[in-house]
Order: structure tokens, then sequence, then C-alpha cells
């Protein structure tokens, strides 16, 4: 049987012990796939020059945009231009009741923390750029639902240096090379992204090229290093105590792929990615030894008043990896999936009302097919957007699951936002662990259905772009599988609720 802590215990996506650094052939092989990578660049480029000439848009990107609420100073103190500094420090209480995953407390509860500072220097075509992040947790007991998204304490997050080129390969192009630590979002944010409600962020060492067209078409391509959080979820008494441990990244993980964004017309917008995952054992620790393999399309128009929106997605998988964290056991072939579908439509009216229908399927593996493993694995992506909140929450994700629902928004005004949404889950394998609930029946006896999720999300800005408040609450009302899975824990319907401030400087 699988172990659960190698698909759920909250982690996301699971994270096991840092390893030490060295350097298989496959990992060169990873970091070599940038070289080629950029030699698309000029491909793309001529392309881009057959498409129509658009206006180009104002596309400079400050020093550190990566942080929300960027303040130069010299717009607010007389500082120098080429000085940048920002931050933002989030204090959330998060509250479980009728905790679903196997071997915990019954009820669950954490204050998270999360400051985060910048200090950056645009020195024209060059940019350097530093990043803190210090993300704790407090209120937790030993056997918690906390894990390392949401504790790691002080921490670099980003250190990188950036060269910034104009008219480089067409005319308003603009093409950016940045190597050192840093992090990453890229298109729908479902397989690779810079968290948001996560406590903790996901960044990388190595290097990405971004190239962007006047035409609005966009090539991006990275060979980097996942960095692993320390102490692991391994060490759960270091962790509880929001041990200050440098965190770590070594070539026995490697990430590495290119992604290109092409407008359409009518508004509509085409994506296309290949992401390339290595990850091999190093002489302490015992990996899931993946070597996978993701191609993905998306085609999307986002939302506007008095117009339907869409975003369909794709997603394959192949390669192959351990079924089992065991040294010994042999490597399955991976064949996996992913699918998200949504349609909505926002109304032209004061309140700017959006009604939306999605589905999402994602693979489970099946016990009767023991050389292939089919359970998607979603890399480094958040699931928040799409199914909820996560932290010590968040039962879905995209493993195994069949999930269906609807959402409803409202935006009141500039400073006040909300929506409730609904949505009935079901197992893709009866026979696999359903999303990141922990829970399994090998026999395939408890039924496919998990349950319905009704989530309610708002937020106000208590002062505009500087302090804002949210407040969100998640019920799960318990299926069959739910219920009577063979380590289910009875405890009934889980019930979430949260509250948290967030000031940005």
């Amino acid at each position: 049987m699988r172990p659960i802590a190698d698909v759920a215990i909250g982690m996301d996506p699971p994270v096991s012990k840092p390893l030490c650094i060295y350097c298989p052939a496959e990992a060169k092989a990873g970091m070599l796939a940038l070289v080629m990578l950029v030699a698309l660049i000029p491909c793309a480029a001529a392309f881009a020059q057959q498409a129509p000439d658009v206006a180009a848009a104002e596309r400079s990107e400050p020093v550190a945009g990566d942080t929300p609420a960027t303040i130069r100073l010299h717009d607010k103190v007389g500082a120098p231009p080429w000085l940048l500094l920002s931050g933002s420090q989030r204090t959330r209480y998060e509250g479980l009741r009728n905790q679903f995953r196997p071997l915990l407390a019954k009820h669950d509860q954490a204050l998270a923390l999360r400051t985060l500072f910048t200090l950056g220097l645009n020195l024209g075509p060059v940019s350097i750029v530093g990043e803190l992040q210090d993300s704790r947790a407090y209120l937790t007991d030993a056997d918690s639902g906390v894990s390392t998204i949401v504790i790691n304490a002080l921490e670099p997050l980003q250190a990188y240096v950036n060269l910034q080129l104009e008219n480089t390969f067409t005319t308003g192009d603009v093409f950016k090379l940045r190597g050192g630590l840093q992090t990453m979002d890229l298109g729908s944010r479902r397989l690779v992204a810079r968290n948001r409600f996560r406590n903790t962020i996901q960044n990388y060492a190595g290097l990405t090229a971004d190239w962007q067209a006047a035409s609005g078409m966009r090539l991006f391509t990275f060979a980097v290093l996942p960095v692993r959080v320390e102490p692991s979820n391994l060490e759960r008494a270091d962790l509880l105590d929001n041990r200050i441990l440098l965190d770590r990244a070594g070539f026995d993980l490697t990430f590495w792929g290119a992604f290109i964004n092409r407008p359409l017309p009518l508004d509509w917008q085409l994506e296309t990615y290949f992401f390339g995952l290595n990850e091999n054992d190093s002489g302490k620790t015992v990996s899931r030894n993946r070597q996978l393999f993701t191609p993905g399309l998306r085609v999307f128009r986002a939302a506007r008043p008095g117009h339907w929106d869409a975003d369909i997605e794709g997603v394959l998988q192949f390669g192959s990896r351990r079924p089992v964290l065991n040294p010994n056991a042999g490597d399955a072939d991976v064949r996996a999936h992913f699918f998200h579908a949504a349609v909505g439509y926002t109304f032209a009216s004061r309140w700017s009302p959006r009604v939306s229908a999605e589905l999402d399927y994602a693979s489970g593996d099946d016990p009767a097919t023991p050389g292939r493993y089919e359970r998607f694995d979603t890399l480094f992506g958040p699931r928040r957007t799409d199914f909820g909140p996560t932290d010590i929450y968040g039962p879905l994700g995209r493993e195994n699951i069949i999930s269906a629902g609807v959402r409803a928004g409202l935006r009141p005004g500039p400073r006040v936002d909300g929506y409730l949404s609904w949505r009935a889950n079901w197992l893709a394998n009866t026979g696999d662990f359903f999303a990141r609930t922990g829970l399994r029946d090998p026999n395939s006896q408890s039924g496919q259905f998990a349950g319905h999720q009704v989530e309610l999300r708002s937020r106000l800005w208590l002062v505009p772009d500087s302090l804002r408040w949210e407040l969100g609450s998640a019920v799960f009302l318990q299926g069959a599988f739910m219920r009577n899975a063979p380590n289910a824990t009875g405890n009934g319907n889980p019930v979430f609720f949260y509250t948290g401030l967030e000031l940005f400087f």
C-alpha cells in the first residue's frame, strides 16, 4: 500500500527531506535544456513578425514586480529612482473542526504569520533583487496538520540578477534573462506559480529567459533547481518549533521547460507548454525517483463585463517513477492526465456579478495495473483558485478526482469582492487515495462519491492598496467514500474557517 505521507498530509506538492547535491545524467540533461530552449526564441520572434501589428503596451516591470503593492521610495520620500523597497505582513487565524486526515487531532488550528520584504536596485538594463520570506505558525500541537506549506522561518526567497533588453529580436519586444534564486508564475498557475493563499512560497535556483513580442506573444524558458524546505515534514519537532534552518536545492531534483502564449482573434489566447522534472536518490534520502514529462495546452478568454469567458486546459503526463518510497521498488511507467474546463458570464451591472460552471478531472492510480502509475502529479501548482483553501485544510487537489461545480462572485466596489462556490467530488479511481485526504480503499468497496464542498470568501480593503481584510470558510459534506473508507476518521463533516489581515508597504 502506498504510504499516506507520499500523497497527502497537507503537502502542496508533497515535499521530502532536502537531498544532497550531486549531478546524475538526467539532471545534466535537464539543465542543458535551457540552452536548447533559449534557442527557440529567434524562431518564435520570426513567427511573431507575421502576427498583426499591435501597438506595444507599457511592459516595463518593477524590479521587484513579484511582490504586491510595490512602492518606489523616491515617489514617497524622495529616495533615488534606482532604489525600490516593498513588503507585506499577513496574520491569519485558521481553524479546522472534524479533521478528515487520519492519525491527526480531531480539531486543529494555526496562527499563520507571513512576512515578505524586498529590496531592489534598478541599474538600467540590469536589476538586482533580494527578497526575504518569514513564514511561521503558532497555536499548533504535535498532531496538527501543519507542514512545510505553512512553516518556513526566515529564508531568502529571491536573490537574482535580471538583464532586460528591448528591441532584441523584433521591434518593440522585451527580452529578460534572470539568474539566481527566484519565483515563477506561468499561465493558469495550475502547474507552476508563486503561491498566494499558501503561507509559504515555492522558489527555485537557476536560469529563466522571458521574451515578449509587441504582438503579445510570449516565450518563457527555464532550467532550475526547486528549493525544498528544511526542516522537512519528517522533522516534526523542529518544524513545529519554527526552527530557522537554511533551505536547500540540489541536482537530485531539476525542473525545466518552455511555455508559449499567443493571442488569438476575439480576445482568445492560446498557451502551450512542456515541462520536465528529474528526481533521483541522494546518499541519505530515498526519493520517488520521478522522471516526468508534462505537455499541456490551454485556450481561454478572460472575464470582462457583458461577455462570456471560458478556460479549457488539458495536460498529459508520462515518464516513470517509484509507486512507493522504497529504494528496492522498481519504477512504474507513468500514464496520467488532467483536464479543466470552465465557462462563465460577467454581467455589465453595478456590482459586476459573475457566474460560472467548472469541471476538473485528474487521473488516479489503478491497483489492478501495478506496472503503471496513473496518479497525476500537479508539480508546483497551487490548488486554492480551483479547489478552495489549503494550509491546514485543503482536501481537494489535482489527483484522483472528478469535481464539478458552480461559482457566483460579486464586486460591489473597488474595495470589496467575494464569491460563493459549490463543488461535488468523486474519485476518478476507487482504489487510489482520494485527492489530498490521505483516505484510501484499495479494495474499491467504499463507493465513488466523496462529498460536496461549499466555500465562501470575502475581501475588503480597509485602507486602499495598503491594508486588506479577508474572511473565508469551507464545509465538506461527506459522501459515502469519506465516511466508509477503511482509514476514515469518523469525525464528521470537516468545517474550516479563517480570517486574516494583510499589510502592504
